[in-house]
């Protein structure tokens, strides 16, 4: 064996070649219960330790969001939720659900008139008692056509949602979009509370400008829940910020770190934020100067300041990024490595003092949008990773990831 390389074979039969002095995770697939012509999957983990996948299923007319439960390394038979032929599907903006104490939640977006970019986001609340769905409501109060979407959900005591979505309502009067479907106007980040019966509790605007089309990502520290997204300033800054929830208001938004990456148009690329107590960790993707970059920075405050960020990847990688947070304290962050047309789902595990201590391949897929952002989750110190295998059609997969 090299002095210099370590080669491991972990159970998916991938080689792993790692520098000396670091490990190789264990990465196990999963039997998925989603069937072919599958896509748009995530995994959620609740406090109960429940993991949660769901996906959409779709033909030529119809979109099916279904979900099944991960017991004993085994998944449930899948449950639908809702289906829809009116439904605005994209690569990176998809329905999901959480779990609350007893209840759920779920959201999809849905086309509100003949106007391309012209949607809601529709959301229904699973009672813990009948366990029924409620029916469909809008969760945004304007009754505007325009663009809604890039949702993050929040599961809060007493069963309560918290829901984060970028808003287009003030964009309504821009008739004009770029050639990748952008509004012309400010985007505006908004979050709300809802209770089990999907009653809007409370409802804010975060931020007044923002990315038009990068996903919103939320997370609960000790100290509250946090929002991480995208920001937008009038000079096409387009930086990392993050906002928490203190005392029944938001805190003032301030940048993770100032990339300052100006670019005209939105990267379709937005953060993930993960904590555990007091840690709060922010992955992100930037290419500031033509340089693409993934970046994690580290929070010992609830998120009100983070002091140590590293270079997580760079050069050849195109982002889509996805962070968790293990019992042991330890950070793992997700992301697409690229080599032209193809592509491997990396993972690597950090100490909260940015040291590296784990990497590995979760799976090869594609760089194109057609595989989609892969997504994971927590429990414990094992991770979940989704993404959509594409071959001769696309399929959900999972695999658990063991640090």
């Amino acid at each position: 064996m090299s002095k210099s390389i370590l080669y491991l074979t972990i159970t998916t039969l991938f080689l792993v070649k790692l520098p000396l002095g670091s490990y190789a995770a264990e990465v196990t697939l999963l039997k998925s219960p989603a069937a072919e012509a599958s896509s748009l999957s995530r995994v959620f983990a609740d406090r109960s330790g429940r993991v949660i996948l769901s996906w959409v299923e779709s033909d030529a007319k119809n979109h099916a969001l279904y979900f099944s439960t991960l017991s004993k390394n085994k998944f449930s038979k899948p449950q639908m939720i809702a289906s829809g032929t009116d439904w605005f599907v994209n690569w990176a903006d998809f329905p999901f659900v959480i779990t609350t104490d007893q209840s759920m939640t779920a959201h999809w977006l849905q086309k509100r008139d003949e106007g391309t970019y012209n949607y809601d986001v529709v959301a229904v609340f699973r009672n813990p008692e009948t366990k029924s769905w409620s029916e469909p409501r809008v969760i945004h109060t304007d009754g505007v056509s325009a663009e809604h979407g890039f949702v993050g959900m929040l599961p809060l005591s007493d069963d309560r949602t918290l829901i984060s979505w970028l808003d287009g309502r003030n964009t309504a009067e821009h008739a004009s979009h770029d050639a990748t479907g952008h509004g012309s106007g400010g985007m505006t980040l908004r979050a709300g509370i809802f209770n089990a019966n999907g009653d809007n509790m409370a409802e804010w605007e975060l931020d007044d400008l923002v990315c038009d089309c990068c996903q919103t990502s939320i997370a609960m520290s000790s100290g509250g829940p946090v929002v991480a997204y995208r920001n937008r300033t009038e000079s096409e800054m387009r930086d990392i910020f993050i906002t928490r929830l203190e005392n029944e208001s938001w805190t003032t938004p301030t940048p993770v770190y100032v990339d300052n990456w100006e670019i005209a148009g939105c990267p379709v690329n937005g953060p993930s934020v993960a904590a555990l107590k007091d840690q709060v960790a922010v992955g992100w993707f930037s290419a500031k100067d033509n340089q693409p970059r993934v970046n994690l920075s580290l929070s010992t405050d609830n998120g009100d300041s983070f002091t140590n960020t590293v270079t997580v990847a760079q050069q050849d990688t195109n982002g889509r990024v996805s962070v968790a947070m293990l019992e042991s304290g330890k950070v793992v962050i997700s992301w697409l490595e690229t080599a032209g047309k193809s592509a491997s789902i990396k993972a690597a595990a950090y100490s909260y003092n940015g040291e590296l201590t784990e990497s590995v391949t979760v799976a090869n897929t594609v760089s194109s949008r057609q595989s989609g952002f892969p997504v994971m989750t927590s429990r414990g110190d094992d991770v979940f990773v989704t993404w959509t295998e594409v071959s001769s059609g696309k399929q959900v997969r999972v695999a658990r990831v063991r640090f």
